[in-house]
């Protein structure tokens, strides 16, 4: 037992002396003069050498404006060792506001926290680490949260796999913002000449007096169900939050890929027009790829090729990606469908129209080979899309409008796929106000999303210095966010109630259920129902009943969204009503069409019944038979998959798809069942564990107190499994 003791403690000595030698690598330059806030560089040693002189004026500039700035300049074998020595530095006085990693900084990968992203969702046992895990910052910038180390990847030892751990907190609240200086390695230069060059037009640009009254938003095809209605509102609400941008024609441009079909050659010209501050890509995506038109574009009337001619370069390009069985049935359907001959799919025919079919579809999306030519103007770029925010790739679509020859200083983008639904231009109006980027960023709590470029970077506005103050020293400190509150611009107004939101304030929902009430402007009223929804206590409740009738297209989506996370049965009148009445509003009914799958069919069919009949729809008992037969389908799908759920005697990998789907789809009305089946330590105990954590999902349940106490009594049950205590640990910090 000595011997032992004497082993670990030399072992212990011999570790204290690697780290001390790691951390005397590494070098801190302080910032000069009294500030009351700072901001930290992490650059790597090469990166710094290469690039000494840029970034020494880089940290110039921002201390001439009065932000203090540490330069952390090291070489960090691991995440762990460099997020140390973070959390040492933002301990310090005066208060860290923000961080940008420049360079050769390790790269997270995370598992295990896929509630804290927006849409992503895959098996983490079934595929490859590569594939399901999600590179995110917030390893970095959120110093609460508790990760657990999977592996370094073998193939790009930069890149680490870790996991958040069960006992950790289970929502992101991030201490600092943060970005990453990374140029793409294969855009054909070296990419410490691209950093040096970046960071020239970085300091040029915080020495310019730039208001923002010059922005472009682009929805792109298949974008939010391709809604007109969704379009429009949006140019109601970003008129109320920047509105220098609508004192003249020039100021603004709302563009949609109905206006060419080839749109993105009209999207190259936008983005090299002179002064422009703002361009926002509402779009589908790949991390080297903008889809801008969609693979079948609009068919006008073409030039050079007419619309049949289109459909079938298109058909083509399809069918040489599939292989085996998928082609040959791909080949059927459009052979059933369209007419074609056999002699279409003739491989001697399609091997000679391969080159000219690829150089047609190239003119469809806007790819990274694109780029290099186009010099960007936009200074900030906001990319509401899949993946356009990999940094973890050699090349990225962020990383190319960054570094390039253009004038962009820092773009928001997301690393893995993102959901359409979300509020991507929440508090937008803070850049007009003069906030910094990384302050606006900061408010996307998402483990996907992230900022490119300096997010220090902020448009001119009288109130900027004071307003970047209270965001540093005040976040969520009620008093000092009050007479925002009650200020006439509703940019302020709106920041308040994020602010003030953050407090466990208990009479807070009732004054946002008032806000909501009242408020004439679309941006103050959403982020009051956005706030309320979260609280899951009766005013939000009412304030979803009362936003399936809003106005703004945007909170009626959520509002029907979060009807189905509810599951109250008062929700499925107004529901009813928007599947029947709301065509001019695609996307509502979208998800109006699937929240109702969450509650009794009997109940939705008989209101459908009651709706049409006293409307003046013309073919009612049509209409009644389709969407009934909807409905009743659903539900004995759903009744399917339960029995699988609680068969034993079920295949396995069936019985956990069903499980896994109640990640999408809340079923509030098996709730029971689905928790006498956690509760046997009869069952399967991977697929009481997977269930575990699909009961964590329903977290604004009606049934959440349920939920919790069955979670509660498993967790402490000493015949559960050591995994299962853990799943249902987590679940439980979900739900609270």
């Amino acid at each position: 037992m000595m011997n032992k003791k004497i082993i670990k403690g030399a072992l212990f000595i011999i570790a204290m002396i690697l780290c001390i030698n790691v951390s005397a690598k590494n070098k801190v330059i302080a910032s000069r003069g009294d500030f009351a806030s700072r901001f930290l560089i992490v650059v790597d040693n090469d990166t710094y050498n290469a690039s000494k002189r840029e970034i020494t004026e880089y940290k110039k500039v921002l201390e001439n404006e009065g932000l203090g700035v540490n330069i952390l300049i090291g070489k960090w074998s691991n995440p762990d060792v460099l997020r140390s020595e973070i959390r040492e530095l933002y301990m310090k006085k005066p208060v860290m506001e923000g961080a940008v990693f420049v360079g050769n900084i390790p790269v997270v990968r995370v598992q295990n926290f896929q509630h804290s992203t927006t849409a992503f969702k895959m098996d983490e046992e079934k595929f490859p680490i590569e594939e399901a895990s999600v590179t995110s910052d917030r390893f970095y910038d959120d110093l609460d949260l508790v990760f657990e180390l999977i592996k370094q990847d073998e193939n790009a030892p930069h890149i680490f796999y870790y996991k958040i751990k069960e006992s950790s907190p289970q929502v992101i609240s991030s201490d600092f913002y943060s970005a990453r200086m990374l140029p793409p390695t294969d855009m054909g230069e070296d990419p410490n000449i691209l950093l040096k060059r970046y960071l020239q037009k970085v300091i040029a640009a915080h020495k310019e007096n730039n208001p923002l009254d010059r922005l472009v938003i682009f929805n792109g095809h298949g974008y939010n169900s391709d809604c007109l209605t969704a379009w429009q509102n949006e140019q109601f609400a970003i008129k109320e939050q920047i509105p220098l941008a609508f004192k003249n024609s020039k100021g603004n441009g709302f563009y949609n890929f109905r206006q060419d079909p080839f749109m993105k050659f009209r999207l190259f010209e936008k983005m090299q027009q002179n002064e422009t501050d703002l361009f926002v890509f509402h779009e589908h995506g790949a991390f080297d790829t903008q889809y801008i038109n969609g693979e079948y574009p609009a068919p006008n009337e073409l030039e050079k090729s007419g619309p049949l001619n289109v459909m079938s370069i298109s058909l083509r390009n399809t069918y040489r990606r599939y292989k085996g069985e998928r082609a040959v049935r791909f080949k059927a359907d459009v052979i059933k469908e369209y007419g074609f001959t056999e002699e279409f799919f003739n491989k001697e025919r399609l091997d000679s129209l391969r080159v000219s079919d690829s150089l047609f579809a190239a003119s469809f999306n806007i790819v990274l080979k694109d780029l290099p030519k186009v010099k960007m103007q936009p200074k900030i770029s906001i990319f509401d899309a899949c993946y356009n925010g990999s940094f973890h790739q050699p090349g990225y679509i962020a990383g190319y409008h960054v570094f390039g020859n253009g004038n962009t200083i820092v773009a928001q983008g997301n690393t893995v796929n993102v959901l359409q639904d979300k509020w991507s231009l929440e508090l937008v109006g803070m850049l007009a106000e003069g906030a910094r980027a990384g302050f606006w960023q900061k408010e996307f709590q998402y483990l996907e999303s992230h900022m490119i470029g300096d997010p220090t970077y902020y448009f001119y506005s009288e109130g900027a210095k004071e307003l970047n103050h209270r965001l540093a020293k005040y976040p969520g400190d009620t008093a000092k966010w009050r007479d925002y509150l009650n200020s006439d611009n509703i940019n302020r107004q709106a920041l308040a109630i994020k602010q003030i939101s953050k407090s466990d304030d208990k009479n807070l929902s009732a004054e946002l259920l008032t806000i909501f009430k009242e408020s004439r402007h679309y941006s103050v009223r959403m982020e009051a129902f956005k706030r309320l929804i979260e609280t899951r206590d009766n005013n939000a409740i009412e304030a979803v009943r009362l936003g399936l009738d809003d106005s703004y297209e945007l909170i009626r989506r959520f509002a029907a969204r979060y009807a189905a996370y509810y599951g109250d049965d008062l929700f499925i009148a107004p529901l009813v009503h928007t599947i029947l009445f709301s065509n001019e509003s695609q996307r509502v009914q979208y998800a109006a069409q699937s929240s109702l799958q969450m509650f009794d069919a009997p109940k939705v069919v008989n209101e459908i019944m009651r709706q049409v009949n006293a409307s003046n729809i013309t073919d009612k008992e049509s209409t009644i038979k389709s969407f009934s037969q909807y409905y009743i389908r659903q539900e004995s799908s759903q009744e399917r998959a339960l029995k699988s759920i609680k068969d034993k005697k079920e295949k396995f990998d069936t019985r956990m798809s069903a499980v896994r789907g109640l990640r999408n789809y809340n079923n509030h009305k098996q709730v029971s069942s689905l928790l006498e089946v956690l509760k046997d330590n009869s069952d399967d105990n991977k697929i009481r564990v997977a269930l575990a954590e699909a009961l964590g999902w329903f977290k604004l349940s009606i049934h959440r107190d349920a939920i919790y106490e069955i979670l509660q009594t498993v967790n402490r049950d000493s015949s559960s499994s050591e995994q299962l205590k853990l799943e249902t640990l987590q679940s439980l910090e979900r739900l609270k």
